[in-house]
C-alpha cells in the first residue's frame, strides 16, 4: 500500500496537479493609455538686441532702442497611447504616440534711445510681447525598448527608452507683436522672423517607473520621464537695419521632464512553468 501511494503521488506530480506544479502568468502583449503633466523650460534668451526706433507710420528715426527678449515653453500636460510586446519575461519592444499640450510664452523689456523719440512705437510693441502666450501643440511618434524586473511580482520596476519624431504647430523663434498705427488702429507686426522654420524634429525619451498589478487583466503604472527634443533657438543678435529682425538660429537639445500615470490593458499573457 505504501508503494502504491508513493507511485500515485509521483504520477500526479508529473502530470502537473495544481499545487505541485504551477505556471506564472506574465503580461505578454499590453496596450496602454496615459496622461500626466510636464515641466516648463526656457528655450532661448536674446539680450541687447538693437531695434530701430520707429514712429507710428513706421518711419525710422535714425535712433535705436535696445530689447531683451526671451522665449520659453510653459508647463502643460501630456497624453497618449502605447503598445508593448514582450517576447520574453524581461525585454520588450514598444511603439508610442503622445500629444503634448504646449504654450509658447514670450517676454520683452526695452531701453529706449536717448534722447527719446517722439511717438516711438517700441515700448508698445514690447508691451504686447511681455507675457504673451500662444498655443503650440506637438505630436510625437516613437519606438523603443522596455526592460522589466521581476514581472511576476505584484509590484515591479521597469525602465524604457525610445526615439522618433516630434511635429509642432508653431515656430519657437518667430515673435509677432502689435502697435497703434498713424490712424489709431491696432496693427500686427513681426518683430522676429524665422528664416527657415522647422516644425518636425527628432526626439527621444528615457523613463523609469513602477508597475502595480490590478488582477489578471489590468496594470497601473507611475512613471517619470525625460523627453528630449531638438528645438530651434536664437543664437545671436540680428541686423537691425533690415526692418524685421532675422536673428541667427540653430537647433538645441532641450530636456523636458514629465510625470505620468498609465492604465495598462493586458491583451495576452505568457506562461512560464515553475516546478
Amino acid at each position: 500500500m505504501r508503494h502504491a501511494a508513493f507511485l500515485s503521488c509521483l504520477t500526479l506530480s508529473l502530470l502537473g496537479v495544481p499545487g505541485l506544479r504551477g505556471q506564472d502568468r506574465q503580461p505578454h502583449l499590453i496596450l496602454s493609455l496615459f496622461t500626466g503633466v510636464r515641466a516648463g523650460h526656457r528655450i532661448w534668451t536674446l539680450r541687447d538686441q538693437p531695434l530701430v526706433a520707429y514712429t507710428p507710420g513706421l518711419v525710422p528715426s535714425g535712433q535705436f532702442d535696445t530689447l531683451n527678449l526671451e522665449r520659453r515653453i510653459a508647463s502643460g500636460f501630456v497624453a497618449g497611447a502605447s503598445g508593448v510586446y514582450f517576447p520574453g519575461p524581461h525585454l520588450g519592444f514598444e511603439g508610442e504616440i503622445a500629444f503634448l499640450g504646449m504654450t509658447v510664452e514670450s517676454s520683452c523689456s526695452i531701453r529706449q534711445s536717448q534722447p527719446l523719440v517722439t511717438g516711438d512705437i517700441g515700448p508698445e510693441l514690447c508691451s504686447s510681447l511681455q507675457g504673451q502666450a500662444m498655443a503650440m501643440s506637438a505630436v510625437s511618434f516613437g519606438i523603443g525598448v522596455v526592460g522589466r524586473l521581476a514581472p511576476a511580482s505584484k509590484v515591479y520596476p521597469y525602465v524604457r527608452a525610445n526615439a522618433g519624431l516630434i511635429a509642432r504647430t508653431r515656430s519657437t523663434i518667430e515673435m509677432n507683436g502689435s502697435y497703434t498705427d498713424a490712424s489709431g488702429e491696432i496693427s500686427p507686426i513681426t518683430l522676429l522672423a524665422d528664416s527657415s522654420p522647422t516644425n518636425v524634429g527628432l526626439h527621444g525619451t528615457l523613463a523609469a517607473g513602477l508597475v502595480f498589478t490590478m488582477g489578471t487583466g489590468y496594470q497601473v503604472r507611475l512613471e517619470g520621464r525625460d523627453v528630449m527634443a531638438v528645438l530651434d533657438q536664437v543664437t545671436g543678435r540680428a541686423d537691425p537695419s533690415s526692418g524685421t529682425l532675422v536673428p541667427p538660429r540653430s537647433g538645441r537639445l532641450v530636456h523636458n521632464f514629465a510625470l505620468i500615470v498609465a492604465l495598462d490593458v493586458i491583451l495576452e499573457h505568457s506562461r512560464r512553468r515553475r516546478y
